[in-house]
């Protein structure tokens, strides 16, 4: 969460001219009587509307109270020309360098200080007030997949493009924001609407099937997508987008020039600015303190060499620059004209903190490189035997971490490896390095023997029941074919894939945070998972959404009843829809009368003798699943899982019947009558327990037979026609058996 941000002087105040993002200030000026309230106090006190607008725009909008009182040190001043106090005060827009005296400033608007009574307006004002100019709206020819690949084709090869599709016609609020935060770090934002008419193709090109989504692009064939579900709050997105950002890049200096050269891409820090960037961050920094001489000397374009070269290679070490000639007090700081390296270390908790300055000083950038590379904290697991390698996987499934595993013929840890982990902070991942792992270890991993590198992610599975060779996880391999060669930006994308878009472990919530199963009962059960009818079903289940569908047999009113079938099998089935929620599944839950709805759940499969069951569905690719088995929160869950890992397939369904008109409790009791009693008996699980039995036995039955059969007849054909056309056939069928379907 965004605390308040306080200003007293004009070097912390430099923080919001060097910014980009929409800053709101209450500008005042404390004296002898109530300098004693702290700035927040005096806040809250004289405008309460302020707060609450603030927890409403978190992210969105920085707020902040200046106190431009003469006692303070390195006062700020009534650099405003304000008339009378307190004020309200915003910036917007992108910072810009005096051309004459080279300090970075922004544009101020003073507001009416009337607006801060009124909640309402005051939200309107800034939503709108959000900068506009860091997201370019595509349109016309440029909301096509050749505009979308020319944008991508003309980006620097550093750089990613942050698209957000939407049903919206123009980039929302928070969307704006973030392009703000991350102006001049290399990601440059756009925004396409589904009403283009470009729009359609690129959601098939990407895969897009739910909108809003967020998409980061290096190229058409390099992408990771952001779930609908995670792109409700304004952190979800900056996390998302973070790994992307280029720290090299800085928006208050870009464009500044240092003699001669155009030293754009060298990131000059200077006192304001060195604690937030070097002395605060989760990067290892090599800061090179710059005499007059070595300044005029620098070259942009080795510069630029050394510190793709570096991100290449490592990912959190990063270069920076400070000029002696300028920044005169920061240079004597740190001793002097120089190159020093600013190290990371780990805490107790294995979690990064700032490290001391190495105390060498280094004669080149190249030397430094060297020990800054040497230095990123290692967390990663060495591994020698087979037994190790299973303990490793062992811990990492009791910790609900996500085994990686990456194989070297190296005999020393690759920096890359290294950074991967210190990417991640939010993910649980653990890293084992193997080195020199023999052909039988790697084929275990579906590696090439001739792989001098691989990287494989074990991503959870259900291991079927019935074959306990089966492995319990999911093999999901670095293809370099695909991601291109082996480095900290082609790989950190890969993990990224990786834990978008396949089921992971997650780190355990916080008490505040996890959900408590047993506070859900019948009345919060209806609204985790809603009744669907002919009235509400385009808005539970349409367009791009993947529905998880319970199917009940029971009336409606009877959910009143807490002892009643319905309601026990509905408290059930929100807990799944919980949990599902909590992992971060894509599902959208509801479920129907399938006896009312008879020709609808039939369609899926799902007769009288099948409820209560659970089906997915996917209205968009018209494509279904239905589950089979007893209906309890571990069938259920883990059929949902299946079905996103894909080891369970999905159908086509056709025409999906409309629904009727919602049934009375007495037409309901009609069709049970219709049955023979069998719904209302009371042990309706165990038998369909053993019609499911009788029905697996007569499979096995009829293959085994089938089998017998087909194997007469292949004696029975000599002639050499017959069997090239057998072979063809039984290679066609095992195509198609092997095609993997996506829901």
């Amino acid at each position: 969460m965004n605390a308040l941000e306080t200003f007293t002087s004009t070097t912390e105040f430099a923080s919001v001219e060097n910014s980009a993002k929409l800053h709101a200030l209450l500008i005042l000026s404390t004296d002898e009587k109530n300098q004693e309230m702290s700035l927040e106090d005096l806040y809250a006190q004289a405008y309460p509307v302020l707060p609450e607008v603030e927890k409403q725009l978190e992210g969105l909008v920085t707020f902040g109270v200046v106190d431009i009182a003469s006692r303070h040190e390195d006062s700020i001043g009534n650099k405003w020309k304000l008339k009378s106090l307190p004020a309200f005060v915003i910036y917007k827009g992108p910072p810009k360098e005096n051309p004459y005296t080279g300090k970075i400033y922004r544009d101020s608007k003073v507001i009416d200080i009337a607006i801060l009574d009124n909640a309402r307006k005051l939200k309107k004002m800034l939503k709108q007030a959000i900068p506009t100019e860091f997201v370019q709206e595509l349109k016309g020819d440029e909301a096509t997949m050749t505009g979308l690949e020319k944008r991508l084709s003309e980006k620097q090869d550093d750089e990613s493009v942050a698209l957000l599709l939407s049903e919206q016609k123009h980039a929302s609020p928070m969307y704006r924001a973030l392009a703000a935060e991350f102006y001049g770090q290399g990601v440059n934002f756009v925004f396409l609407s589904h009403v283009e008419e470009g729009a359609k193709d690129i959601m098939t090109a990407l895969k897009i099937e739910e909108l809003p989504s967020l998409v980061m692009l290096r190229s058409m064939t390099e992408s990771v997508t952001l779930m609908a579900e995670n792109t409700k709050t304004y952190e979800e997105l900056k996390g998302f987008v973070q790994p992307f950002a280029i720290q090299s890049k800085d928006p208050a200096k870009k464009g500044s020039k240092q003699g001669n050269e155009d030293l754009s891409f060298v990131k000059f820090l200077s006192r304001e600015t060195f604690g937030d960037v070097v002395l605060r961050s989760d990067v290892i920094w090599i800061i090179e303190f710059l005499d007059a001489e070595r300044e005029q000397e620098l070259n942009q374009e080795e510069w630029r060499e050394m510190l793709m070269g570096l991100h290449r290679k490592a990912g959190v070490v990063s270069m920076g620059a400070v000029s002696c000639v300028k920044e005169i007090d920061l240079c004597e700081q740190y001793g002097g004209p120089g190159i020093r390296i600013f190290p990371l270390e780990l805490a107790a908790d294995n979690k990064l903190m700032r490290g001391d300055v190495d105390p060498q000083t280094y004669t080149t950038i190249n030397e430094a490189i060297e020990s800054a590379i040497a230095a990123i904290p290692d967390l990663t697991v060495v591994i020698n035997s087979a037994p190790e390698l299973n303990g490793f996987i062992s811990r990492a499934r009791h910790d609900h971490a996500l085994p990686t595993l990456f194989f070297t013929n190296k005999k020393h840890t690759p920096p890359m490896a290294k950074a991967l982990l210190l990417s991640v902070p939010t993910q649980k991942i653990m890293l084992a390095v193997i080195y020199d792992a023999n052909d039988e270890l790697k084929k275990q991993f579906s590696i090439k023997p001739s792989a001098s590198t691989s990287l494989v992610c074990l991503v959870p599975s259900q291991a079927e029941i019935e074959d306990q060779k089966s492995t319990p996880f999911g093999i999901v391999a670095y293809d370099k074919k695909r991601n291109g060669p082996y480095n900290y930006p082609n790989v950190i994308q890969f993990i990224l894939q990786v834990l978008a878009q396949f089921p992971h472990p997650q780190d355990t919530e916080p008490d505040s945070k996890t959900i408590d199963f047993s506070s859900i009962d019948e009345t919060s059960a209806q609204t985790l998972v809603p009744y669907m009818t002919r009235q509400n079903m385009a808005d539970l289940c349409g367009g791009n959404k993947i529905c998880a569908i319970g199917f009940f047999e029971d009336h409606v009113d009877t959910i009143s009843d807490t002892e009643s079938r319905l309601a026990k099998w509905l408290v059930t089935f929100a807990h799944v829809a919980a949990q599902s929620k909590q992992n971060k599944e894509p599902f959208h839950f509801m479920w129907v009368n399938g006896k009312c709805q008879k020709a609808f759940a039939e369609a899926f499969g799902v007769g009288l003798f099948q409820m209560p069951t659970l089906a997915v569905y996917s209205p968009s690719k018209q494509r279904y699943a239905t589950n089979v088995g007893l209906f309890d929160e571990e069938n259920a869950a883990a059929f949902l899982k299946s079905v996103l890992s894909g080891r369970i397939s999905t159908a086509p369904i056709g025409n999906v019947p409309e629904f009727v008109e919602e049934c009375s409790f007495e037409e309901i009791q009609e069709v049970a009558a219709d049955t023979n009693g069998i719904a209302d008996d009371e042990d309706l699980d165990d038998m369909l327990s053993e019609i499911l039995s009788e029905e697996k036995q007569q499979r096995e039955e009829l293959e085994k037979m089938l089998k017998s059969q087909q194997k007469e007849k292949r004696a029975k054909k000599n002639n050499k026609k017959s069997k090239k056309k057998h072979k063809e056939q039984k290679k066609k069928s095992k195509k198609k058996k092997g095609s993997r379907d996506e829901l």
